[in-house]
């Protein structure tokens, strides 16, 4: 019969505690101070290698309640190091554990395999440790690159994390059922048997919580750009309602115009004179007009000029607006329709009504056509990557107005920047020109 001696205690730690820290140089840290999180990674390290060392030597008994204290250490390591929700946490913490039990079975059996070929020696277990453990890590790390590289929260829901942990927990229950009892239906009866069913029941967990982190995003994708598109919608609703209140209200003030030179006939002067002049420049606030050479942009920019006028707010444009014609006006009303919106709600918060300021530059250079919006704030800003926290109350919707205007800039080949310094908020659109323009 062939033997398999069970797995060093010493390699399952270092397998939890490798899995963990995948998702800790990954994901954005909880502490600025990087030895912090050193010194929480080192105490997590101890921990896991103690408990892992009582765990071989206990009763049977006590082997699960042993391995749950492995667990929450595992799971407090994440929540800990970095910055993401409970819940995030549970996700991620599923994902690392089962990652670790594959690993470290893999890594054992197939070193047994060949140890048993009278090659056994602490430096081919060395070997099989850094090409196992650090390939398969690096592969995990890789992958989950390409989800979390880029700063994008993953923001998981109660039923997600359930269905991951349960079929971590699960996938980890049935692998290693065959140490607790060898007379039901799912164990081995040999040590190399029960290794493989170990193996490849952990493999089988990762492969599905893959495929659910997958399934997790690609809805999270889909969410984003409905509320996306809802966006585009809305700034295009909100041009076209502009555009026909524009009309109106000049076709009225116009019309006013010829009244009040009827009214300038009155006798009594300075009654007349008084009430023109407060006319006129009530009339002034609605005759707001602007000639960028973009008749989308000045639709846009005069129906923002209303709202800056009612709230106090100085918009100051410097825009050629001819340079935006190869821009569809679905596009150009998300651009500026959602920089702007950004801009008036923080200006607003603003106490001092002299310091509600927000600067629009439109113009081309090098070949490219550079966006900008600026904006004065009070407000403390939290940036996270290339993303503004939320102050608003709805959750649901944070952070679209600034997804929709790069997704729109990438829709050109372009790119967004953003940055807040010295009390000014700016955001940069930088879009190649087309060829020949």
């Amino acid at each position: 019969m062939t033997t398999i001696a069970d797995i060093p205690k010493f390699y399952t730690a270092l397998a939890e505690w490798l899995s963990c820290l995948v998702f800790v140089l990954l994901l954005e840290k909880r502490q600025p101070r990087k030895w912090v999180t050193a010194l929480e990674l080192a105490a997590s390290f101890g921990l896991l290698c103690v408990v892992q060392y009582f765990i071989g030597i206990v009763p049977i008994g006590l082997w699960l309640p042993g391995m749950g204290v492995a667990l929450a250490i595992m799971y407090a390591t994440i929540l800990a190091c970095c910055r993401v929700s409970p819940t995030d946490a549970g996700f991620f913490w599923a994902i690392a554990f089962i990652v670790a039990e594959f690993i470290a079975s893999l890594d054992w059996q197939i070193y047994s395999f060949v140890a048993q070929e009278g090659y056994d020696s602490y430096l081919l277990q060395g070997i099989f440790l850094l090409v196992f453990y650090g390939g398969s890590l690096c592969v995990v790390f890789r992958m989950e690159q390409k989800r979390l590289g880029s700063g994008q929260k993953l923001e998981v829901t109660r039923r997600e994390v359930v269905s991951a942990v349960m079929t971590s927990v699960g996938a980890f229950l049935i692998s290693n059922i065959s140490y607790v009892n060898t007379d039901n239906p799912f164990s081995g009866r040999m040590s190399a048997e029960i290794f493989y069913i170990r193996t490849l029941v952990d493999l089988a967990g990762v492969i599905m919580l893959i495929s659910l982190q997958n399934r997790v995003q690609e809805l999270q994708t889909q969410k984003e750009m409905e509320a996306i598109d809802s966006l585009f919608q809305r700034q295009y609703e909100q041009y076209r309602q502009s555009q026909e209140n524009i009309e109106m209200v000049n076709r009225k003030y116009h019309d006013l115009k010829h009244q009040i030179a009827i009214i300038r006939m009155e006798k009594d002067e300075d009654k007349r004179e008084g009430y023109l002049r407060q006319m006129e420049s009530e009339l002034q606030r609605f005759g707001v007009e602007f000639e960028t050479g973009s008749p989308v942009l000045d639709t846009i920019l005069s129906s923002k000029e209303t709202y800056c006028l009612q709230h106090d707010i100085t918009l100051n444009v410097v825009a050629d607006g001819k340079s935006l014609d190869f821009i569809d006006v679905m596009d150009l009303c998300s651009i500026f329709g959602n920089a702007l919106d950004n801009a008036m709600e923080s200006a607003e918060q603003v106490a001092e009504k002299e310091k509600r300021l927000i600067r629009l530059a439109v113009y081309t250079q090098n070949g490219f056509l550079l966006i900008r919006v600026e904006n004065y704030f009070e407000a403390p800003l939290q940036v996270s990557g290339a993303e503004i926290q939320t102050t608003k109350q709805d959750k649901n919707l944070h952070g679209y107005g600034i997804k929709s205007i790069r997704h729109t800039a990438e829709k050109y080949g372009g790119s967004v920047s953003i940055s807040a310094q010295d009390g000014w908020f700016s955001l940069k659109a930088l879009i190649p020109l087309p060829e020949g323009q």
